[in-house]
């Protein structure tokens, strides 16, 4: 069964995820028709080997896109954190629950130092991939 491109982009999730669970073939095929993805054993160790030599574009991808949403995201969370925790601090009436909250406090603002400290390379790495793509475009449309 030659299944189209749409359905591939849909279903390399599922067959890293079998691939990372290190799930046997008849795991594998029932994890990905649960998923409503009925494909054959071929079609199966197809994509996996598709997977595997598509390493090092998801690799590429991961260092452009995702790390630097990850990066934020995780910036964002630990803002989240340390403003609950300011708000929990205000409203506890016990002082040992109080100093144990502002405890958890340095911890995170620790966390969030070094997640700002690193954002100047995550810029910096982000900018040099968008210079790279932009000559690429430049060299493509030169061709």
């Amino acid at each position: 069964m030659r299944i189209n491109d749409s359905k591939i982009k849909e279903i390399t999730p599922y067959i890293i995820d079998c691939m990372c669970l290190r799930l046997k073939e008849k795991e594998a095929l029932s994890y990905l028709k649960d998923r409503g993805f009925n494909i054959g054993q071929a079609t199966l160790y197809r994509l996996k080997k598709e997977v595997k030599e598509s390493a090092y574009s998801r690799l590429n991808s991961i260092g452009s896109q995702e790390f630097l949403t990850q990066h934020i995201e995780r910036i964002d969370t630990l803002k989240t954190i340390h403003n609950e925790l300011w708000a929990n601090y205000h409203l506890e009436k016990v002082p040992t629950k109080k100093a144990n909250i502002l405890m958890q406090i340095a911890e995170v603002q620790q966390y969030l130092s070094s997640y700002y400290d690193s954002t100047q390379y995550v810029m910096q790495q982000a900018a040099r991939h968008k210079q790279q793509e932009s000559k690429k475009e430049v060299n493509n449309n030169n061709q």
